[in-house]
């Protein structure tokens, strides 16, 4: 998770429409949520790249910063820390259904370590009423021309993004995806999942906005957009198998929680304060420039990419993408990604050794 100069965030398509162009989408889930903790005062989600919008949210809500939810967003995000991408997996843990919203059901839920039950149930009851006193539905309606071309010109941007390559590389096709425009978002872009009961899993890309023009106009810059769109969608196949596996999980804290000491300036500045993140980043991010490498990009323009990685305290970038080289050489053997994670692992101790020696 990430956005543009201090935090950062990426996307796909089931194989049936691999071959379509992006049809992004913006949800009033991502939108009211963002403007819930906008009230609360979450610095993440009170970015003002969208100045017109951002008058027009403070403009309607500002009146309803007293309201009981607002409290209590700002008691989760003062006493556990909720906010940047926790707050995104709660949108895509909601179903919107007659006017009120619920918690999506699953076999086993995404949100585990990142909202409490009790805080989840609690958040939601308190929303479907602030939707109602704020009247969040008028304003939602009253910006659909605004959203309407928000995802016009993102979607002409990246027409050219290859949503097949990720099925491919990861060997993972039990999944559908959905891209959606986080307009009040800021520069934060995001990759939230969620599992619902006897359905495939489905996978977001959360994409802020940064840019605009004189006239609070989105603009979608193809050399910015897409790169994060790259590594956003890396993220939808890479996080859940740490996150869900017990045994990974534990071959790998060790060394995680070393490199994370080790680089622990350099992470924070990243907006990565846990071990996770730092090895969910290292593969996306690795990934990212082997996707470069499959789509021939220029050999400047992978080193120029490896060398900004390692900048930013991945240090590892460039012996990763090589070993990944290796899985991509080798599906026979690694048909999954999945099925390669015991190289990663070993991977990992060996880069915790050599920094901590």
């Amino acid at each position: 998770m990430k956005f543009i100069l201090a935090f950062f965030f990426i996307i796909i398509l089931f194989p049936a429409i691999a071959n379509e162009k992006i049809n992004s989408t913006v949800d009033q889930r991502v939108e009211l949520l963002s403007i819930v903790f906008r009230l609360a005062g979450n610095p993440e989600y009170n970015m003002k790249f969208a100045k017109k919008y951002v008058e027009d949210i403070h403009a309607h809500f500002d009146p309803y910063k007293t309201d009981p939810l607002i409290s209590f967003a700002k008691e989760l995000a003062g006493e556990k820390n909720m906010g940047f991408s926790k707050v995104m997996f709660l949108a895509a843990h909601l179903n919107f259904s007659k006017r009120k919203f619920s918690l999506i059901k699953e076999k086993e839920s995404n949100l585990t370590g990142k909202w409490e039950k009790a805080d989840a149930q609690k958040f939601v009851s308190l929303l479907n009423n602030f939707y109602r006193s704020s009247k969040f539905e008028d304003f939602f309606k009253d910006h659909k021309a605004f959203y309407d071309e928000a995802t016009r010109r993102f979607d002409l941007s990246v027409n050219e993004f290859d949503q097949k390559w990720y099925l491919d590389y990861y060997g993972d096709h039990e999944v559908d995806y959905k891209v959606v425009l986080g307009l009040g978002d800021g520069g934060a872009n995001y990759g939230p999942s969620v599992t619902p009961i006897r359905q495939k899993r489905l996978v977001y890309a959360v994409m802020g906005s940064w840019t605009f023009n004189n006239l609070s106009e989105p603009l979608f810059p193809k050399e910015t957009y897409l790169t994060y769109l790259i590594h956003e969608f890396n993220h939808s196949f890479v996080d859940h198998i740490l996150e869900d596996n017990s045994s990974i999980e534990a071959q790998l804290k060790p060394s995680g929680e070393i490199l994370l000491e080790m680089e622990k300036k350099e992470m924070k500045l990243e907006g990565y304060e846990d071990w996770h993140s730092l090895i969910n980043e290292s593969l996306v991010r690795a990934s990212v420039v082997r996707y470069m490498i499959d789509h021939k990009d220029t050999d400047q323009s992978v080193q120029e990419e490896i060398l900004k990685q390692q900048k930013k305290g991945f240090l590892w970038t460039k012996d990763l993408v090589t070993l990944l080289g290796e899985y991509e050489s080798s599906r026979s053997v690694y048909p999954t990604f999945k099925s390669f994670y015991p190289k990663l692992v070993a991977f990992f101790n060996k880069q915790a050794k050599k920094l901590k020696n």
